[in-house]
């Protein structure tokens, strides 16, 4: 019976840690290129050479602890997702991203990482994350992403870990930096090249005029050639 208990403490300690790391990772990622697509046609591409403040606000987040609430979680090994439900509040510093529900896939078993470990790790606090064990983190209900300068919000928000990719999802999507506002029905933002687009629908933009600075504004993205002429 003890040992059944302390199994059941480990497993949830190892879905929190896997969880903590998942959500950061997406906290890093999904804000700080909320405004590097601006755009007014059925499907924008824009790309940014410089990093917007935002961004290098969350390069200062990197090493603060990432505390996670919620009303209820559940662990579901044979499913191997982890489930955080009920007012989710996920903090690393300044930023903030609210939830229904947190969601975290992940690949091998989190009872094996509970129990199965040498001791040597668990003692040491080993994150099972670093033996690429998370797939992806799935934010789903009224997903609210906040800095001190960016606001996101949509319906779902998906970050895959093997693409380095955030999708958010909604109905619509909205992007707000002050008085600037873009509204969208899919955004989706590639890590890896920077590269951030709005997909399924038309865009609608409103940006002020001297509101952002220079370095914030995006770049037209290579489109292979020159705009069709009308």
């Amino acid at each position: 019976m003890i040992r059944q208990s302390q199994d059941r403490t480990g497993l949830a300690f190892r879905a929190r840690r896997l969880a903590q790391a998942a959500a950061a990772a997406m906290l890093v990622a999904a804000p700080g290129t909320a405004l590097v697509g601006v755009a007014t046609s059925s499907s924008a591409v824009a790309q940014t050479s410089n990093v917007p403040n935002a961004l290098q606000g969350f390069a200062k987040n990197r090493d603060q602890p990432v505390r996670i609430n919620a009303d209820s979680l559940e662990v579901r090994d044979k499913d191997k997702v982890a489930v955080f439900s009920g007012n989710v509040l996920v903090t690393q510093g300044d930023t903030t991203l609210r939830s229904k529900d947190l969601m975290v896939y992940y690949e091998g078993s989190v009872a094996q990482q509970a129990g199965g470990q040498p001791a040597g790790e668990q003692a040491n606090g080993v994150d099972p994350s670093q033996k690429g064990q998370i797939r992806k983190l799935e934010a789903v209900g009224g997903v609210v992403v906040k800095t001190k300068e960016q606001t996101a919000t949509g319906d779902s928000g998906v970050f895959e870990m093997k693409t380095n990719t955030v999708t958010l999802v909604g109905k619509p999507v909205v992007l707000t930096q002050g008085p600037n506002v873009i509204r969208g029905q899919k955004l989706v933002v590639d890590l890896v090249s920077g590269v951030s687009k709005f997909e399924g629908g038309r865009v609608e933009s409103l940006i002020v005029p001297g509101s952002l600075k220079q370095d914030t504004l995006p770049k037209p993205a290579d489109q292979g050639g020159q705009a069709p002429r009308r």
